[in-house]
């Protein structure tokens, strides 16, 4: 991928990369996802893996899915149930 980009990894930008992805993870498989990530995006350097964030975004977005069927809920016993969804839930 340096090479398409015609910016070719030299011997020592390499010992560097070695070092910075062992500071981030020892686990081989994290390192491999790390350096394939860097080369899908054209990345010249590596980065760590962002997790978490995938995580909250989910978690944010089922807690919605959660509050939207309780209001729905308690619209139809109150009888405000206009239906004016259209997302299917």
């Amino acid at each position: 991928m340096r090479k398409t980009i015609k910016k070719p990894l030299t011997v020592r930008g390499l010992e560097l990369l070695i070092k910075k992805l062992y500071t981030l993870t020892t686990d081989i498989n994290e390192q491999k996802e790390i350096i394939d990530t860097s080369i899908m995006n054209n990345w010249q350097g590596i980065y760590p893996l962002k997790k978490e964030r995938v995580n909250k975004t989910k978690n944010s977005f089922d807690d919605f899915k959660e509050l939207y069927e309780e209001a729905r809920i308690a619209d139809e016993q109150t009888g405000n149930d206009k239906n004016y969804n259209s997302y299917g839930w």
